[in-house]
């Protein structure tokens, strides 16, 4: 178990939590756990790791030593010592980390019956799978594996709305305006408020007129505009970090091997150049994907809301190729800036340069060759 209280990481979540690092099931139960979806429809049958904080971490130095081979990222579970006041830290372990059984054992308690401790072991090692806790990555992979846990594990972020809060209110305006037609110019007004409640509560009966344009029926409705968050949600991810690929991979490329043999020389920068075209090839399938939402999005605005509709029923299986994409090439470029910050020439010794360049091109490679809307490698 990991000695440290992890304050540092439990103070920030609340305020700045990222939905793509962060899988906050202690405020989840907070906010759902009085409702009888959440409890009939739990996601760890434990109730004490259904209460944990899960978080995408960057392993440092001092954690290696836990792992029988250190990753560079690792799924980090967090049991607070009080959900309500995540300052106070909580106790923590790693998935993957030796000995792994034990600590679920002695570390969260409760497992009696050994099918429910494997269930939960098995479940955390999915997630350890997912470069991110996307929630429509997340959920499609889930809904395959035949689990189907409430649906208040999949939302957004509260930190990530407000960031988002902008661009959303943007891109929807042409819908707002089209389900609004008969208010005129006050249609535009409503689309600030409107984007919020599309964003986090898709059943608000304020949005009635836009499942009457889409022309669907509750639960149809509910499944379309929980797809059209996640390609608004990926749209807004991808305008975020994209801008700052080009200069990763100039890095990358330029980046000072120490100490290098020639032969090792030769190898790794055959390595980085292959890398770079990964992230050309992965990005490449992202666009294609928000492409054909964004045909289905014209064809909506121009009076064709079926078209739209049938997309949006359909979009989740494109879920699991764009949501490992986007996943891994956040996490390629977000590593890197941690790892390596902003210097006017990176270095890095061989056993290092080695070390992330074979996880950025295993992690690269597997997403570079699907084509968009195809089946990801499996779990």
């Amino acid at each position: 178990m990991a000695k440290s209280n992890d304050r540092r990481d439990l103070s920030m979540i609340r305020e700045s939590g990222s939905t793509a690092r962060v899988l906050n099931l202690a405020f989840i139960h907070e906010r759902y756990g009085d409702t009888p979806e959440h409890g009939e429809q739990p996601l760890f049958k434990n109730r004490r790791l259904n209460q944990a904080v899960i978080i995408k971490h960057a392993v440092r130095p001092q954690e290696r030593a836990l792992f029988a081979r250190p990753p560079q990222t690792a799924t980090k579970v967090v049991l607070p010592f009080a959900a309500a006041d995540l300052r106070l830290g909580g106790a923590s372990f790693f998935v993957g980390q030796a000995d792994m059984e034990r600590l679920l054992r002695e570390t969260v308690g409760g497992y009696n019956d050994p099918a429910v401790l494997q269930a939960d072991m098995e479940l955390l090692e999915m997630l350890d799978g997912l470069p991110s806790f996307d929630p429509f990555l997340m959920r499609e992979r889930l809904r395959r594996a035949g689990l189907t846990p409430a649906r208040c594990y999949f939302d957004v972020t509260d930190a990530d709305l407000m960031r988002m809060r902008k661009f959303v209110t943007g891109e929807i305006a042409q819908l707002v305006e089209l389900a609004f037609a008969s208010e005129g110019a006050a249609a535009r007004d409503l689309a600030a408020k409107l984007s919020e409640k599309l964003m986090t509560d898709e059943t608000a009966q304020s949005l009635e007129p836009l499942r009457q344009t889409l022309r669907m029926s509750g639960d149809e409705y509910r499944e379309g505009v929980f797809a059209w968050k996640g390609f608004l949600y990926y749209k807004w991810m991808v305008g975020e970090f994209a801008p700052r690929l080009a200069a990763l991979a100039r890095e990358m490329l330029a980046a000072r091997i120490a100490r290098a043999s020639a032969e090792d020389r030769t190898q790794l920068n055959a390595m980085r150049s292959r890398i770079v075209g990964h992230l050309g090839r992965t990005m490449a399938h992202v666009q294609a994907s928000l492409e054909q939402y964004d045909a289905a999005y014209i064809d909506l605005a121009n009076g064709r809301p079926n078209a739209f509709r049938d997309f949006l029923l359909h979009a989740p299986a494109m879920f699991l190729v764009m949501g490992e994409a986007v996943g891994v090439v956040k996490h390629v470029e977000s590593f890197w800036r941690f790892r390596f910050p902003a210097t006017a020439i990176t270095v890095l010794e061989p056993d290092e340069a080695f070390e992330v360049f074979i996880e950025f091109e295993a992690t690269l490679g597997g997403v570079s060759a699907l084509r968009p809307g195809a089946a990801p490698p499996a779990a």
